[in-house]
């Protein structure tokens, strides 16, 4: 559904994605941030391309059966209505109408190990919805493919260069490692996708025998 460019990095690295998007024309949806405000925390945020469009919402009850059954757009309305289940005072962006994108911050796990950022681009047919945004995707591409690729699955000729000091969760991805995140994996540091839960962590430390 998603367009999605999965990275290792630091804090030291950070400044590197966030100066791109906002050079790109990125802002976050929540009024008042800048861009190259936030830290390796690995919160979820939110952002949209001003120069583009302009922000829409879900409505505040969405109605799945406005969308084709089991549909990419009807999958996505289906989840958005579940966070407003649970969170019933949260504006949710529309990303069919909206030209967004959204930031995993990498983040420090237990204070010892670098966890994966990530870069998406939620809106299904992104080339034919906002071409304009489709470009913006396509240069962040080339450009985070431009440091060095750590992990790749999506073909059968699988690449994990740090089998030993990468956890992942089998999740079709590529993983580019930035600068100094690369330096760490160079000198025997151990690394988390993201996508590996918390539950899992511990299964991974004692594969390492840490």
């Amino acid at each position: 559904m998603a367009t999605a460019h999965t990275f290792l990095a630091t804090d030291e690295d950070l400044p590197l994605v966030l100066n791109w998007l906002r050079d790109a024309g990125a802002v976050p949806v929540a009024d008042g941030l800048e861009v190259t405000e936030f830290g390796a925390t690995g919160h979820e945020i939110a952002f949209y391309f001003p120069a583009i469009g302009k922000i829409e919402y879900y409505p505040s009850k969405i109605d799945i059966s406005q969308y084709p059954e089991n549909s990419a757009t009807w999958l996505q309305a289906f989840l958005c209505r579940l966070r407003q289940e649970n969170d019933q005072d949260r504006k949710i962006v529309d990303s069919n109408k909206t030209p967004s994108a959204g930031l995993k911050l990498p983040d420090l796990r237990e204070d010892r190990f670098w966890v994966t950022g990530e870069v998406w681009f939620p809106t299904v047919n992104l080339r034919k919805t906002f071409p304009e945004l489709a470009k913006i995707c396509g240069r962040f591409e080339r450009w985070i493919r431009k440091f060095p690729c750590v992990f790749d699955n999506r073909t059968s000729d699988r690449k994990n260069l740090y089998p030993n000091q990468l956890a992942q969760a089998d999740i079709v991805k590529c993983i580019n490692a930035l600068p100094h995140a690369h330096s760490l994996l160079e000198n025997g540091h151990h690394v988390f996708d993201h996508m590996v839960s918390q539950g899992s962590t511990e299964h991974w430390k004692k594969k390492w025998g840490l």
